[in-house]
């Protein structure tokens, strides 16, 4: 009886030192990491993995609400979705999980370290670009005093979701130039028709008629007379002892 009593005593303290050499405790069992690869961005704060994280490869990003571009695209939903894509699509992070590591649409939670905990915490970036709201729910809370600073320096500055006009802050745009129209300092160019001149018509003159015989009043055939003039007409050009002949 003794011995058995030695014997239950010596486990029972085995056991408790093993507890205290090498505790093992759920929260300690939350708190790792996971190195993996971006393969897809869903949208602002959900992305594709690889490998497989709790079961699944689908990761939603903790303590962060961006605006939604499925059922009802909202201001700087695709914004967000864009800065997502560029800043972790095909590169290597790290998961870093908290207390509850899947929520109830069975996607894996975690902050993601870019590339690595030394790093930047990407959920943080979101939140300070004006990208996203601070969302955060028990027990997953960890860095939810940097979110709040991150979110209030956004506020300030106005950018992303805090704007006026949510995102148009984001991007400046450069106005395009404006082409002035060209000017001259010609005179302009007149065409005026040219002047119409009159001539007057050319004068021409005639020469008198040949003398006719009917004009020296001369009978038509035989001799005729002379003209009144002394001449013959053309008719009887030949003189003979005061008449004409032919």
């Amino acid at each position: 009886m003794f011995a058995a009593l030695v014997l239950v005593s010596g486990l029972m303290l085995r056991l408790a030192l093993q507890d205290v050499v090498d505790p093992t405790t759920p929260a300690q069992a939350q708190t790792d990491t996971q190195q993996v690869r971006v393969t897809d961005v869903v949208d602002g704060d959900t992305i594709d993995v690889s490998p497989q994280v709790e079961g699944t490869d689908r990761v939603r990003l903790i303590g962060v609400d961006t605006p939604e571009v499925f059922g009802g695209e909202e201001p700087c939903g695709p914004e967000a979705s864009d800065f997502t894509t560029e800043q972790l699509a095909g590169e290597n992070v790290t998961l870093e999980f908290d207390e509850d590591r899947e929520d109830p649409y069975g996607r894996a939670l975690a902050y993601v370290w870019v590339p690595d905990l030394d790093g930047e915490l990407f959920n943080e970036t979101l939140v300070g670009e004006g990208y996203a709201e601070v969302s955060t729910f028990e027990p997953n809370v960890r860095y939810e005093d940097r979110f709040l600073a991150a979110e209030s320096q956004a506020k300030d500055e106005s950018v992303g979701v805090w704007a006026t006009d949510p995102c148009t802050s984001l991007e400046p745009t450069t106005p395009e130039p404006t082409i002035p129209e060209p000017t001259s300092s010609l005179p302009p160019i007149t065409t005026s028709p040219p002047p119409i001149t009159t001539s007057p018509p050319p004068t021409t003159t005639s020469p008198p008629p040949e003398p006719t015989i009917l004009d020296g009043g001369g009978p038509e055939n035989g001799t005729a007379p002379l003209m009144p003039d002394g001449g013959c007409p053309v008719e009887y050009p030949v003189e003979r002892a005061n008449l004409c002949y032919r």
